[in-house]
């Protein structure tokens, strides 16, 4: 053979392994990128909100992502309170005294009552100066009877031994009586709580109130 035709014949087969190589490299590149496609498009997935499940909130709709710890409603505690007081008259012939009516927040407990539990100041002014006072005597009783309370309620009730001021405070117009309400914190609620009589949301304090009887109170 000659030697031009060898060089031509080794110059064809280098030329053809070339080409072979360069072919399965481009099969090999081609094949990686297949092979990673479906894996891009599962984290596209993943990234964008999955609106399909229907949640409000930029598509999150999964318990891993909702708070593992529930808040419970507290209520906030009643204080023991007396939070309206009224005082009514009654004069007729041979029957003239004073009822005095609370009402509590809780019921009170009635084996805590007692004669000290409460004092009923009147002092009685004419022509604006003072001419008379007394600490009126009485005792805690049931609605509509005079025996002493005998159950829970939230309706106390303190009605005076009979006294001439209920007459006297309203005889004339020149004259009327001012009646100062106490209530001590030894009374208790049906549970054990001690009167919160000042209003300042912890047990314990005294009540006070101050009424008016008369055609020309202050």
């Amino acid at each position: 053979m000659k030697p031009l035709s060898v060089v031509l014949l080794v110059f064809a087969v280098l030329s053809l392994f070339c080409f072979q190589v360069s072919f399965a490299a481009d099969r090999s590149v081609v094949g990686v990128s297949d092979a990673t496609s479906p894996s891009a498009g599962s984290l596209s997935e993943v990234a964008s909100p999955a609106s399909s499940k229907g949640s409000a909130l930029h598509g999150i709709d999964d318990d891993r992502f909702r708070p593992s710890i529930s808040v419970s409603k507290v209520k906030p505690e009643i204080v023991f309170q007396i939070v309206r007081e009224s005082l009514l008259t009654y004069s007729f012939p041979g029957s003239n005294y004073f009822v005095l009516n609370l009402n509590t927040t809780k019921n009170f407990d009635p084996s805590s009552l007692n004669p000290a539990s409460i004092s009923v100041n009147l002092k009685y002014f004419r022509n604006g100066k003072l001419t008379g006072q007394e600490l009126l005597k009485g005792k805690f009783v049931k609605a509509n009877s005079d025996n002493p309370p005998t159950t829970p309620s939230t309706i106390l009730r303190w009605k005076s031994d009979p006294t001439r001021w209920a007459t006297q405070c309203t005889n004339s117009t020149d004259c009327y009586c001012q009646i100062d309400v106490s209530v001590y914190d030894t009374l208790l609620s049906d549970e054990g709580v001690r009167l919160d009589g000042d209003r300042d949301g912890a047990p314990g304090g005294n009540y006070y109130h101050r009424f008016f009887r008369g055609m020309s109170t202050p």
